[in-house]
């Protein structure tokens, strides 16, 4: 079984937000593959199955810096290994759109995919992370900004994309997702 996770934070208020673009992702699966939310863990889930294999695609309602919690519940009640989780999330050190994606690593200060290295004990977790622009302020307040005109087209592309590098992941492998979906595009600061 695979678990995969985006992350974002609850309620209207951070409703397309750069943070929520994990939460993005997820919804755009659940409405592909026509599913139907269900709660537990403190957090929203939809099951299904694709090339034959199961996976559930998870919405933790924590809040992003408490997203290793209900991951932690999911994978230890349904026995999925770390290996088998994938998650996605907003990444500012790249241009709004570019996805990549990596097997393990730190968190890299992303607090919600620090929360769930610490909560899974391992770093050894596959990731898509998804480019929402460098913060030109705060970076609390840029990740829980909205993406302006210019940039939701972008957006809805890394979206796809990231779906489609979800089935690549769960048909061939994270390494091939990789070489197929990593885009060589430099980080915003470079």
């Amino acid at each position: 079984m695979h678990l995969i996770t985006g992350l974002g934070n609850p309620g209207r208020t951070y409703h397309l937000t750069r943070h929520n673009i994990g939460f993005e992702v997820i919804d755009y699966l659940a409405e592909r593959y026509g599913l139907t939310a269900k709660s537990k863990f403190r957090g929203n889930y939809y099951t299904h199955t694709l090339y034959g294999q199961k996976l559930m695609l998870l919405k933790p309602q924590t809040y992003m810096n408490l997203s290793g919690t209900c991951v932690y519940d999911f994978a230890h009640y349904f026995n999925i290994d770390p290996g088998n989780v994938v998650v996605i999330y907003d990444d500012s050190a790249f241009a709004p759109g570019v996805v990549r994606i990596r097997k393990s690593g730190s968190g890299g200060g992303h607090n919600g995919m620090d929360n769930i290295i610490y909560h899974l004990q391992t770093e050894q977790i596959p990731r898509i992370r998804i480019g929402i622009g460098q913060a030109e302020y705060a970076l609390k307040n840029h990740v829980l900004s909205r993406f302006t005109p210019e940039e939701v087209p972008l957006m809805r592309d890394a979206v796809v994309t990231a779906a489609k590098a979800i089935d690549c992941i769960l048909s061939d492998g994270v390494d091939r997702a990789m070489n197929t979906y990593n885009r060589k595009s430099d980080p915003v600061d470079e």
